[in-house]
């Protein structure tokens, strides 16, 4: 098994501590909770829905797992892992999620700061944990936005970046991409748009291309069978 084989979370299972466990999945039922309260403050024709898109990456994330040979354990712990990772996003003004105009580099950075405020939520409020989940669910957290050239929020490079890491990256940027914003104007936004913007736009790059070629399967098997998801 290679190096980077082994960085994937199959060998804890958070049902077998479940003193652990249990705090653990409270702590993030109890956030996206709050996220979404969070979110309701938004515009009511917001479309790219905080609590909503936890979700849906998620379960982008478990079935690439499975799709890529991964054990049901790891895949189970990669999708409760991805579920808070925007949850660091309730901290923020709730006026700079919904603008017109495409974003700044400032006002990116902002919005990206949610990486470190989540992780900083998480080491607070399970400073009593000591488990390997936590330490994923954090990677997860502080890094989803990094880029493989290392020109992403935190500056590092793919090298620097956990196998997990670097599949949230990817599984995280297409549910964004998937959701029109007014500054998308006439741009593709279909699954087969998306991947192939993905891939020819941004390319290796921004992401591992081999993961990426993984899930750009699982979704067009999906899409070719008639899910539009």
């Amino acid at each position: 098994m290679s190096a980077e084989e082994n960085q994937w979370p199959d060998n804890f299972d958070l049902r077998e501590t479940p003193e652990i466990g249990e705090v653990i999945h409270a702590f993030i039922t109890e956030e996206l909770e709050k996220l979404k309260i969070y979110g309701g403050q938004r515009p009511k024709d917001s479309k790219y829905i905080f609590h909503e898109h936890a979700e849906r990456v998620a379960q982008n994330m478990k079935k690439t797992c499975l799709h890529m040979g991964l054990s049901d354990l790891a895949a189970e712990n990669m999708y409760w892992a991805l579920l808070p990772h925007d949850i660091g996003k309730r901290t923020l003004p709730i006026d700079i999620w919904d603008k017109v105009e495409k974003p700044s580099d400032e006002l990116k950075r902002q919005r990206r700061s949610h990486t470190t405020l989540g992780a900083e939520i998480a080491r607070e409020k399970l400073a009593a944990i000591d488990h390997p989940f936590k330490d994923l669910m954090i990677d997860i957290m502080l890094n989803h936005h990094e880029e493989m050239d290392g020109s992403g929020y935190q500056g590092l490079p793919g090298d620097q970046l956990s196998a997990p890491v670097r599949l949230a990256a990817i599984v995280e940027a297409y549910d964004g991409w998937r959701i029109w914003r007014p500054h998308y104007g006439k741009r593709d936004i279909s699954i087969p748009g998306v991947l192939e913007r993905m891939r020819t736009e941004k390319g290796p790059d921004f992401f591992d291309m081999e993961l990426f070629e993984s899930f750009a399967e699982m979704k067009m098997n999906e899409y070719n069978s008639g899910s539009k998801k």
